[in-house]
C-alpha cells in the first residue's frame, strides 16, 4: 500500500515538474514550432510539395508531426490562459484564447488530413491525366490544373500559417507583459 502511495507522488510529481516545465518554456517552443512550420508552408504550398506530401511518408510523418506539437503546445497555452484568465481580466489574454479556440477548430489535425487527402487526390487525378491534358489550353489544360491546385493550397496553408503566427505575437505581447 505505501509503494503505491509513493509511486503515485512520484508520478504526480514529475508530472507537475514537466508541466511547469513546459510552461517556463512555451514561448520558445512556440517561436521554434511557428518557424519550423513557416518554412515547410512554403515548401507545402507548390505543387512539387503538395506531390511530396501525397507520395512520402517520411515528409508526411514530419508535417503531421509538426502539426501535432502545434497543437500540443496550443492547448498547453490555452490551459495556461485559462487559470491566468482567472486572475485577471486582460483583453490580450482574452483575444489569445479566442484565436486558439478559433485556431484548434478550423484547422485541427483532423481537417488538415481531410484537406490534403482531397488535395492529393486531385493531384494523383491531374498526373493520371497529363498526358493527355499537356496540349490543352487554359485551365482543362496540365498547367491550368495545377495552378488552380496549387492557388487552393497556397491560400489554405497561408490561413494555417496566419492563425499560428497570430497565435505567436499574442505569446510575445503576453510574455513581455507577465514575465
Amino acid at each position: 500500500m505505501r509503494s503505491i502511495f509513493l509511486v503515485a507522488f512520484i508520478g504526480t510529481t514529475l508530472n507537475l515538474f514537466s508541466q511547469e516545465q513546459e510552461q517556463e518554456r512555451l514561448d520558445e517552443k512556440i517561436d521554434q514550432i511557428t518557424y519550423d512550420w513557416d518554412l515547410e508552408a512554403d515548401k507545402l504550398s507548390s505543387y512539387e510539395g503538395l506531390q511530396e506530401l501525397c507520395t512520402d511518408e517520411e515528409y508526411r510523418a514530419k508535417i503531421l508531426g509538426l502539426l501535432d506539437d502545434i497543437h500540443h503546445y496550443d492547448t498547453v497555452l490555452y490551459t495556461v490562459l485559462i487559470n491566468l484568465s482567472k486572475k485577471s481580466d486582460d483583453k490580450e489574454v482574452k483575444k489569445t484564447l479566442k484565436d486558439i479556440k478559433k485556431f484548434e477548430e478550423e484547422y485541427d489535425s483532423k481537417s488538415f488530413i481531410h484537406f490534403m487527402n482531397e488535395e492529393c487526390k486531385a493531384m494523383r487525378e491531374i498526373e493520371k491525366d497529363s498526358e493527355n491534358t499537356a496540349n490543352d489550353v487554359g485551365i482543362n489544360s496540365y498547367s491550368g490544373q495545377v495552378y488552380i491546385l496549387e492557388t487552393e493550397l497556397f491560400k489554405y496553408v497561408k490561413h494555417v500559417t496566419a492563425r499560428v503566427d497570430k497565435i505567436r505575437l499574442h505569446v510575445h505581447h503576453l510574455s513581455k507583459h507577465y514575465n
